[in-house]
């Protein structure tokens, strides 16, 4: 918002004109400065012409990070993170070399100064933002990689580590031969399911992240074969 360094997260109306608008800031946000932006918003509209209700906050502290400036403001801190396979991790950002062909992750890294993005080329999957591809295995050749984190779609004590698609099965095979440490990151709820392709057995990785939802058979198995469980 001009003239200050809040910004708005987001804004949300429903069929009966009840709007909620959250706004952030670099620094923080005072309950005057949303009661001030509410005065000025409301300042806008005629309730004569048409009635509505307006309700303004700040994104709390634990709540879902939605702005890219959000992200930002958080880099070189530690910060709770929740993955998108629901496993929640403390995590801070150091410097460091990040290669990803992911275009999402490249973008919320692009204003850490800390970090140094390389963003692999290839052909874009548009449903997923990211590239894949010959050209992205081209690129691999000659990387070296400390550790890798990757998702998968599945864990199974028979069919172990599974994934949806083909790309994903080649580009992890590729990374498995070239990476240190291969971390593989899924929570409980992937325990005892198959997905489309096996990616190979439980030892396929060094080390899994999860959340404390992990099955007895599982821990036991891991434990068995050397292979390092984090909560």
């Amino acid at each position: 918002m001009e003239g200050s360094d809040m910004f708005v997260v987001e804004c949300t109306s429903t069929p009966g004109n009840e709007i909620e608008l959250t706004i952030d800031s670099d620094t923080s946000v005072g309950i005057d400065a949303c009661a001030e932006l509410s005065r000025a918003v409301e300042a806008q509209f005629d309730r004569d012409e048409e009635d509505f209700s307006l309700t303004v906050m700040s994104a709390g502290i634990g709540s879902e990070l939605k702005s890219l400036r959000q992200y930002r403001k958080l880099a070189g801190k530690s910060a709770e993170v929740l993955l998108t396979s629901g496993v929640k991790i403390l995590a801070k950002l150091e410097e460091v070399n990040v290669l990803t062909n992911n275009l999402l992750a490249a973008q919320a890294l692009a204003k850490n100064k800390q970090a140094n993005v390389i963003v692999t080329g290839g052909n874009l999957v548009h449903s997923h933002l990211y590239v894949a591809g010959e050209m992205f295995m081209r690129n691999l050749d000659k990387v070296y990689i400390s550790k890798a984190f990757m998702g998968v779609g599945g864990a199974d004590l028979s069919a172990g580590y599974t994934v949806n698609y083909s790309t994903e099965l080649i580009v992890y095979q590729t990374i498995k031969a070239i990476a240190d440490q291969l971390i593989i990151v899924l929570d409980s709820s992937k325990f005892n399911r198959t997905t489309f392709l096996s990616l190979g057995s439980l030892t396929f990785s060094d080390v899994i992240i999860s959340d404390k939802g992990i099955p007895a058979s599982y821990r036991e198995f891991y434990e068995t074969n050397g292979v390092k469980v984090l909560n």
